[in-house]
């Protein structure tokens, strides 16, 4: 399975124009699409048609992840192996959303929904497609970020959705959270270099989204962020500035108007890209406060109990 990148995630909001003022001003996001009830944005360092889809909803939460395959003949692979491993799919049509070709949705046993596409309409970098400047002119204030990074999301039967990804989509494992009884309870996957593009927890609600991160050019960039944050008074955990043990990324956390949780990080280390050519860092759960706040060394428990 060829599977490219994670491609775009899709949410529910309860304001779409709240929300929608809040991932171009403050994430720094540009709009590429609109239709009624949903708004399409991308980072200003891709090309690809969008990489979040806003949804008019009476609900905060995940709707569907999206992930870019190589070939249209991909998603008969993945067809087949999701009726082998008994997971419900449908057949997405192709313009269902804005500048996307057909792709086909899986329900992984955590309750999460999987899009699985081969093409995105081409809008380019905002710095040009032909002898670009680097700088954008009308970017007003902070630069922006890069890209989507990943997200964690949560919900029961954890580690049979992380073996379907890892056996059957060809993702591999990074890190990992060992339990109470030294299974594990949080898996970190990656289909690229990076050192993870989705996040599996265990948790008890379907479908749960803990938060979708954005990737900033450098630590200087993430407490610049968090100067903005506090000054623009958008809901933040207690905290501003702190690390993590796991990935060893510079991170901030705040929330969006409906409550969907973000996050600004950069500095994340590199896979080898191979599935099952490294051997997975594991966490132990004693250790886990500092695998989680490397600075303060103990657990929130606001950041594990917000979940959209």
């Amino acid at each position: 399975m060829a599977i490219t990148r994670l491609n775009y995630v899709s949410l529910r909001v309860m304001s779409l124009e709240d929300c929608e003022q809040h991932y171009t001003q403050v994430i720094g996001l540009r709009v590429t699409d609109r239709r009624p009830g949903q708004v399409y944005l991308q980072a200003h360092d891709a090309q690809d048609h969008h990489c979040i889809v806003l949804n008019q909803s009476d609900r905060a939460g995940l709707d569907h992840i999206g992930f870019k395959v190589t070939d249209a003949s991909d998603l008969d692979e993945a067809e087949w192996a999701a009726r082998e491993w008994g997971l419900s799919y449908v057949r997405m049509p192709s313009g269902e959303l804005v500048g996307q070709s057909e792709g086909l949705k899986i329900e992984l046993p955590t309750g999460h929904v999987i899009n699985l596409f081969h093409h995105a309409a081409h809008v380019g970098y905002s710095t040009g497609m032909r002898d670009p400047d680097p700088i954008i002119d009308w970017i007003d204030g902070i630069s922006p970020v890069t890209h989507l990074d990943h997200l964690l999301v949560a919900g029961p039967k954890v580690s049979q959705a992380a073996a379907f990804m890892r056996e059957a989509l060809d993702f591999g494992v990074t890190e990992t959270v060992a339990g109470p009884d030294g299974e594990p309870m949080i898996y970190f996957l990656t289909v690229g270099n990076t050192m993870h593009n989705i996040a599996l927890s265990d948790g008890p609600e379907l479908g749960a989204l803990h938060h979708l991160a954005f990737y900033v050019h450098d630590r200087a960039d993430v407490i610049r962020r968090v100067d903005m944050l506090k000054h623009r008074q958008v809901t933040t955990l207690r905290y501003g500035l702190t690390r993590h043990g796991v990935a060893g990324v510079t991170t901030t956390y705040f929330y969006d108007p409906s409550g969907n949780q973000n996050e600004f990080q950069c500095g994340v280390y590199e896979t080898s890209g191979v599935p099952g050519c490294v051997r997975p860092v594991r966490w132990d759960l004693p250790n886990i406060a500092r695998g989680v706040f490397y600075y303060e060394s103990q657990l929130f428990d606001e950041f594990f109990a917000v979940m959209t």
